[in-house]
């Protein structure tokens, strides 16, 4: 799905600038590996964060996947201003830093290929256009190329095989224990299977209670972002827009488990036996980005900040790092009041422009009549 990024990725109010990073991926030897959308972070089983792949300005990485022999797999997608493209590649990486591509940076890729793989090795990719909401397809391409649609037809929301189904705008996905691959989809939770069978796990995951106010990034679709599935086909998804981690059991049950605070909204997830890690980027208005953080939540319900980006070095970084300045705003953030707030403010301006222009005009009229 990563290569469609440029074209396809989803409008996310929690952008500050660039679609935040969902990738989280944790190995056998339990070591953490994370996107900030520019370099990929390591966290040792000795808890020490160290960069596991150097940032390139420009060079986003959205994504991580992770086989069963511990490669890990991420795209690059950067805008090329002379070409107006957006210059694309996949690549593999192993535990000790061993890099190699399945495809060299290229404008054009190949339709189909993707970091979402089996283990036969077909990749499988999401082709939509979240602006013309025409079709939604869910492609399969084989090791030799040949592209197929595995399931998804026209824009909407129906189970079925194969083209019977549809989907809307899809935004996360992940492999099950099963080797289904799950989706989420718009405000709900779709399992495919290698057959093309799709059904719906769970759906209603916009909703809302008093827990969640005041909601301050949320309003948009595309709410869900990354998600995980367990051994036991729980699911996993981080609701960035509601600043919440979902829990989705097998037979259609939401809990929220998680609820962070700002600036930090959960993005990303991934599962390890009993033990989730939680991904989550830090955003503030007007356009502060701050280093994002991993949480762990054990299975007996202990959390754990395991290391934020940024929270041990000087400078501006520093700084960024947990900033909590939209606590000021979150006032009138809950169940639309920040549009308002907004218009409110505005009108106040303008009627202190057209005071002062009033005065200014009046104090004109005087000084012609002396």
């Amino acid at each position: 799905m990563f290569i469609g990024a440029a074209a396809s990725c989803l409008c996310l109010v929690t952008s500050a600038g660039a679609h935040p990073a969902t990738g989280i991926v944790v190995d056998r030897a339990g070591n953490v590996y994370f996107s900030d959308l520019e370099a990929i972070w390591k966290i040792g089983t000795d808890g020490k964060l160290t960069v596991f792949r150097a940032a390139q300005r420009g060079r986003h990485v959205h994504e991580l996947a992770i086989d069963a022999e511990d490669n890990i797999y991420g795209g690059d997608v950067s805008y090329n201003p002379a070409s107006e493209g957006w210059p694309s590649a996949i690549w593999k990486m192993t535990t000790d830093g061993k890099t190699s591509y399945l495809l060299e940076t290229t404008e054009v890729p190949p339709r189909g290929l993707s970091i979402w793989r089996d283990r036969a090795g077909n990749s499988y990719w999401v082709d939509q256009n979240n602006h013309t909401k025409t079709q939604t397809l869910l492609l399969k391409r084989t090791p030799e190329g040949v592209v197929t649609t595995l399931a998804g037809s026209a824009y909407g929301h129906s189970d079925g095989r194969g083209t019977a189904a549809k989907f809307g705008s899809v935004g996360g996905m992940a492999f099950g224990p099963d080797g289904s691959l799950y989706l989420s989809d718009g405000a709900s939770i779709r399992k495919v299977t290698m057959e093309g069978t799709v059904t719906t796990v769970g759906s209603g995951l916009d909703f809302r209670d008093r827990k969640d106010q005041p909601r301050f990034l949320s309003g948009l679709s595309g709410s869900l972002t990354g998600l995980a599935v367990a051994s036991d086909g729980t699911v996993y998804a981080a609701d960035s827009g509601n600043r919440r981690l979902l829990k989705v059991t097998p037979d259609g049950k939401i809990e929220a488990i998680l609820r962070t605070e700002p600036p930090f909204f959960p993005n990303g997830v991934a599962v390890t036996g009993n033990d989730l890690y939680v991904l989550e980027v830090g955003f503030t208005l007007p356009n502060i980005s701050s280093g994002p953080r991993v949480r762990k939540i054990s299975a007996d319900g202990k959390q754990t900040i395991l290391a934020t980006v940024g929270a041990n070095v000087s400078g501006p970084l520093a700084l960024r790092a947990g900033v909590t300045a939209e606590n000021a705003l979150v006032l009138v953030s809950g169940d639309g009041r920040w549009r308002y707030a907004i218009a409110v403010l505005s009108l106040g301006i303008l009627s202190v422009v057209i005071l002062i222009w009033r005065n200014k005009q009046r104090g004109n009229r005087g000084r012609a009549h002396e």
